[in-house]
């Protein structure tokens, strides 16, 4: 069932919004030495000496095969969401501030050096996620491959891997021994770093990968050209101010501020008309403006913000106090952010138009005072479990429960 408020209707959604794709953001794939014609033409001379014939190397692409629903995925270390599967191919990376994950095709051709033929294939697909958590330095990435089909000289073929961590992080430990690569099965491993930016105030970005090869006898040189696998950047910090836990996320994602509709009506309902008439920092999809806000953390522009919005001039009624859209504490609040202000006709504001559109500008509405003073608890308590600095991106989703 959707709830219909004016003229915008509120689509039933969850508390938790779905992932979002990183964009270009974290989907860089670091390039193998060499190309595979590269690697025929370097092999062709150790033909001659070894005897052996045929040598392999690895293309990385968009191309894979799922499994058959629940096939394969109790093998994992940790199972990856559901999502990951939904965007499974597509090149991108997708998740949280607190997770990300990819699924893309990897393919070993196997080529004969002197004729320049390809002789075999591992059609393959390499399983990718990162997890932790916001109030904690450490975090996770496992990696796993698993073969669904092939052809020609692949029988005997095992695969191992290893990581590394540059910028702000040690390695705890690298678990990916060498293993035989099976059909309709997951190889795989998982590693542990810890972000070194403890100190109070500090802020650091954090770049793992892994790395891993392809082994059999009867290829030349008996290993294929190395997979790099990076994952998107990491970054630690204790300087959420006034948090002092250290931790760390993702932040090629946004962070996200939730409010029910069902609880916090009133407040629900001025953020929700405020984006649908083009204010921005509404979640992706449900309004027309999708860019997110920006967190600012200046004192004293947050005070100018919302004396422009809400000024003592406008007449509070019993039980209510002014609510501004975007919020004071973002670059997007009514005085860093620019623009002229709207409101609504339940809002009790006269001296604010109503029916305005448009990105810029803000909206002031009298709502129900506890649900202000809650809500405001509320970003605060996103800032800090988001760990959104200043100028750090978030958006505003607004849900509600289906009868």
């Amino acid at each position: 069932m959707t709830e219909t408020v004016g003229s915008a209707t509120l689509i039933p959604s969850q508390p938790k919004p779905p992932a979002l794709p990183a964009g270009t953001a974290g989907t860089a794939t670091a390039p193998n030495s060499e190309s595979c014609d590269e690697v025929v033409e370097r092999h062709k001379r150790r033909t001659a000496i070894t005897g052996q014939e045929v040598v392999a190397c690895v293309v990385v692409g968009e191309e894979g095969k799922l499994p058959e629903q629940g096939d394969m995925r109790v093998a994992a270390p940790l199972e990856l969401p559901q999502y990951c599967y939904d965007n499974a191919f597509d090149g991108q990376w997708w998740g949280t501030r607190e997770e990300a994950c990819r699924i893309r095709g990897v393919r070993v051709d196997i080529t004969n050096v002197q004729t320049g033929q390809i002789v075999g294939q591992l059609l393959l697909n390499e399983y990718a996620y990162a997890y932790g958590s916001s109030t904690t330095l450490n975090w996770a990435q496992q990696v796993e491959v698993s073969l669904y089909g092939g052809w020609g000289t692949i029988a005997g073929t095992t695969v191992d891997a290893r990581t590394e961590c540059s910028g702000a992080c040690t390695t705890s430990s690298s678990d990916f021994p060498r293993q035989s690569v099976i059909l309709d099965t997951r190889q795989g491993g998982e590693a542990y770093f810890r972000g070194t930016s403890s100190a109070v105030g500090s802020t650091g970005n954090a770049n793992a990968s892994w790395h891993y090869r392809f082994y059999n006898p009867a290829w030349v040189g008996g290993r294929t050209t190395e997979v790099a696998a990076p994952y998107p950047t990491v970054r630690c910090d204790n300087a959420v101010p006034g948090y002092h836990i250290a931790g760390c996320i993702w932040p090629d994602w946004p962070g996200v501020l939730s409010y029910q509709w069902n609880t916090y009506p009133e407040l629900a309902n001025h953020i929700w008309n405020a984006q649908q008439s083009g204010l921005p920092g509404a979640y992706p999809g449900l309004a027309p403006n999708g860019s997110p806000l920006t967190r600012l953390t200046d004192e004293t522009l947050k005070v100018k913000n919302r004396n422009k919005a809400c000024p003592t001039s406008y007449p509070r009624p019993s039980g209510k106090s002014c609510d501004e859209y975007p919020f004071a504490s973002t670059y997007q609040g009514a005085s860093t952010g620019g623009g002229t202000g709207r409101t609504l006709e339940v809002c009790s504001i006269s001296a604010l138009p109503t029916g305005v559109t448009g990105a810029t500008g803000y909206s002031a509405c009298m709502i129900n005072k506890k649900q202000n003073s809650e809500g405001g608890t509320g970003i605060n308590k996103m800032y800090q479990e988001n760990r959104i600095l200043d100028r750090d991106p978030f958006h505003v989703w607004i849900w509600s429960t289906q009868d």
